[in-house]
């Protein structure tokens, strides 16, 4: 099962993420995320993997949809505290370079 919550804090929007994101999850979480990049104070938009388990290709690929969105709006995506086997698939998918990955906020 996978659940998100979105916080704002000052330009930042911070999205908890939980469970496992695959493909039925990504409709609402795709558009949910797009909300957030077209707001015109969110400058970066931060996802947190602390509890996210897994996900599949349709959660990479929102992945790299939110990375192409704040790149064309001038903003930053962050992903933080990535589980090791959440880094092993970033690895697998060559996604350890496009993506700022840091410990914390």
């Amino acid at each position: 099962m996978f659940q998100y919550e979105i916080k704002r804090e000052n330009d930042k929007a911070i999205v908890l993420l939980n469970g496992s994101l695959s493909v039925k999850d990504t409709p609402k979480f795709r558009a949910d995320l797009k909300e957030q990049i077209e707001m015109a104070e969110i400058k970066e938009l931060v996802l947190d993997f602390k509890n996210l388990s897994y996900l599949d290709s349709s959660g990479i690929g929102i992945l790299l949809h939110a990375y192409s969105w704040t790149k064309e709006k001038k903003k930053q995506v962050r992903i933080i505290h990535l589980s090791p086997e959440v880094r092993t698939i970033f690895a697998v998918a060559n996604l350890l370079d496009i993506f700022q990955l840091k410990e914390s906020i």
